[in-house]
């Protein structure tokens, strides 16, 4: 009856460390599986003939809707046209709030991420980036009469206006000030003169069209605030080898050719296409 007994537990035993192997193998398959997806994105994209560009949509001159035209433009988005011309591609636009962008690209809903994206350490490590296209550095709007804020460490106990994903705000917290969330310059701007915020941080060269664009006093940009030298950059898919070498050749041919620098100076009112230095930044 003993016998009977171990003969039955080395049965046993020897069913669990199959029924173990088999399961260590499939969790390996699908650890893999992913990743040989993601580096063939160029291939799925040149087969459907399309790339699908997640986009705000709200963020003048960047990427936003012709008043005229009701059509969606601004710089990055004639520079991601141009780049899938090179590619023999066409272009479909999904606009999102911001904070979507990068969780739709990480998801799959999109395959470029086209919305000013600079390029920062923490994303890095999540996206993989284009070569860069554009190079700038941050400055902030206030109130006309707040002569408060004249330096980064002036934000302390100050509020701030923005996206809470934006590496503009973020820099803006690790000043000491307080964040408040909004979606769009245009909300920000008539806050900061009511005095419900007291600051909006951006791109210099964002912000100088910003003001153009709203066109209402009691507001000012604040010239010598300067802050963080940044590049900006297409985000795609970690692990995206293919993709990222034909985006950068396109995006190369274009700045080689004029053609960033033609874009730039029509939305910006300045050549952002190569690196120059900023006085009073390193």
């Amino acid at each position: 009856m003993r016998t009977k007994n171990i003969v039955v537990s080395v049965l046993l035993l020897s069913l669990i460390l199959l029924l173990a192997a088999c399961g260590k193998g499939e969790e390996k398959a699908s650890n893999t599986e992913p990743a040989k997806d993601k580096q063939n994105s160029w291939e799925k994209i040149e087969k459907k003939g399309k790339i699908v560009v997640g986009t705000e949509g709200l963020y003048y001159p960047v990427t936003y809707f012709d008043e005229k035209t009701k059509e969606l433009t601004g710089f990055d988005v004639e520079v991601v046209r141009e780049v899938a011309k090179r590619l023999n591609l066409e272009v479909e636009f999904k606009t999102m709030e911001f904070d979507g962008i990068l969780p739709s690209l990480r998801s799959g809903k999109i395959d470029l991420a086209a919305n000013d994206f600079t390029i920062t350490k923490e994303r890095k490590e999540k996206f993989d980036f284009s070569i860069p296209y554009k190079y700038s550095y941050g400055s902030a709007i206030v109130r006309e009469d707040d002569h408060s804020i004249k330096k980064p460490e002036d934000l302390k106990g100050k509020k701030v206006g923005g996206s809470l994903t934006s590496n503009y705000t973020k820099y803006a917290e690790s000043q000491g000030a307080e964040v408040i969330a909004y979606t769009g310059s245009d909300a920000v701007l008539p806050d900061i003169i009511n005095g419900r915020v007291d600051a909006m941080l951006n791109d210099y060269l964002v912000l100088i069209q910003t003001l153009k664009q709203y066109n209402k006093p009691g507001l000012k940009l604040v010239e010598e605030f300067k802050f963080e030298p940044n590049v900006g950059a297409f985000v795609m898919q970690k692990n995206s080898p293919e993709l990222k070498a034909k985006i950068d050749q396109a995006l190369q041919e274009l700045i080689d050719d004029g053609t960033v620098k033609k874009l730039s100076e029509k939305f910006y009112g300045a050549d952002v296409s190569h690196e120059v230095e900023i006085e009073g930044l390193k």
